[in-house]
């Protein structure tokens, strides 16, 4: 008993602060495999607070040791703590060689926490492992059935299935990965889902493509939003991707699929914009005219007309000058007529012309100062004048 007294003690005062020696690390080894389960677990949460690596043999002793207990002791808890102690600290020291031993483990301890803690580890220390991948695979899209299917099933567990795939970024997983985006499933899962897809190489515009000679919009949205926050993909990709998307909503701007027809070409109205697409100038200004006849009719005609506006401002093609010129004219005309405007619609107009710098819009400008107006925005008329190439 005084030797496990000293022993703890030497762990707590002396472990913490320097690395262990050949010697110490005989001795401590010793005395973890002689001692009882009680005080196995103690030496290894003193141990956990080190970051010497040279300790690493003792963890692989740990595992070592619930290999072999399992079977008899099943899930005590004290046994549990000492394998998920173990399986961490091997992680968090990337130690890659215990990779297998805690495979070993992950598949045969059937407690979630315990499992949690290997499969964290083996996230970082497996690297490219097909066969594992795909066990992996099979295990999530298990757990997701069951999750969706309203039987009982950890979501954290699913969540760390999900961090792990993301890490591995196999393209056998996206498939796998993106049903889950379908489902209404917990928050937290979704937004693990969609960091995990981001770190996966996929042929988006391929996929996207097939999906809109399936007509399926709904998937295509998906994979829409996904392509956007995918910092692999560059601009030119996108690009592509964003006119493929637009022509695929322009075409579908009838019968059920109206709305969301709308709303995926809106999604790509700020990328088409930021990346001064003008590729897709024939689209976004075939939109501007659809978008103009819900003036009339839809509450946010005007807003979703600014997004247009905005964005053919920065597509630099005489066809938005020309269009937004003519428009331009529309609106002074119906100016005059009821003496009653929008003042941000204007503006948005007027700064788009300004952007673009097309002398074609010379003459609407010019007649904004001659009509009811706010000063605010005649002076955004005159500045925009004022920028104009001839």
């Amino acid at each position: 008993m005084k030797k496990i007294v000293f022993v703890l003690v030497f762990i707590f005062c002396v472990f913490s602060i320097f690395a262990v020696d050949k010697e110490e690390l005989f001795n401590l080894r010793k005395d973890f495999i002689s001692t009882g389960i009680d005080v196995k677990v103690v030496i290894l949460r003193s141990l956990s607070q080190s970051d010497d690596r040279n300790l690493v043999p003792v963890y692989q002793d740990a595992v070592e040791y619930v290999k072999n207990s399992y079977a008899i002791l099943q899930n005590d808890e004290r046994l549990l703590n000492i394998g998920i102690i173990a399986v961490t600290k091997l992680g968090e020291l990337n130690e890659v060689k215990s990779s297998a031993n805690i495979r070993y483990l992950f598949s045969t301890v059937e407690n979630e926490d315990f499992q949690i803690a290997c499969l964290k580890s083996l996230s970082k220390l497996v690297q490219k492992d097909s066969a594992f991948t795909d066990y992996l695979n099979s295990l999530y899209d298990a757990g997701l059935s069951d999750l969706i299917s309203g039987k009982a099933f950890n979501v954290n567990l699913l969540t760390v299935y999900a961090e792990a795939l993301g890490n591995f970024a196999d393209p056998s997983s996206f498939d796998v990965l993106v049903k889950t985006l379908f489902y209404p499933v917990n928050d937290g899962l979704k937004d693990t889902v969609k960091t995990a897809l981001n770190n996966i190489s996929f042929n988006y515009f391929d996929e996207i493509l097939a999906k809109t000679i399936q007509k399926n919009i709904q998937y295509i949205w998906t994979l829409y939003l996904l392509a956007k926050q995918n910092k692999r993909i560059d601009g030119a990709e996108l690009g592509r991707i964003s006119e493929l998307v637009i022509d695929y909503g322009l075409k579908n701007l009838k019968g059920p699929d109206l709305e969301i027809s709308e709303n995926l070409i809106e999604e790509t109205l700020p990328v088409l914009s930021v990346l001064k697409w003008s590729k897709a100038s024939s689209q976004v200004n075939k939109f501007f005219y659809y978008a103009q006849g819900l003036r009339k009719t839809s509450p946010r005609g005007d807003e979703l007309l600014m997004k247009i506006i905005d964005c053919m401002g920065n597509l630099g093609t005489i066809e938005c000058s020309q269009n937004l010129s003519i428009f331009l004219g529309v609106l002074n005309s119906e100016t005059e007529k009821t003496k009653q405007y929008s003042e941000p619609l204007m503006l948005s107009v007027i700064t788009a012309l300004r952007k673009l710098g097309d002398k074609t819009a010379f003459d609407y400008l010019l007649y904004v100062e001659y009509l009811n107006y706010s000063e605010t925005v005649k002076q955004a008329s005159r500045n925009a004048i004022e920028e104009l190439k001839w």
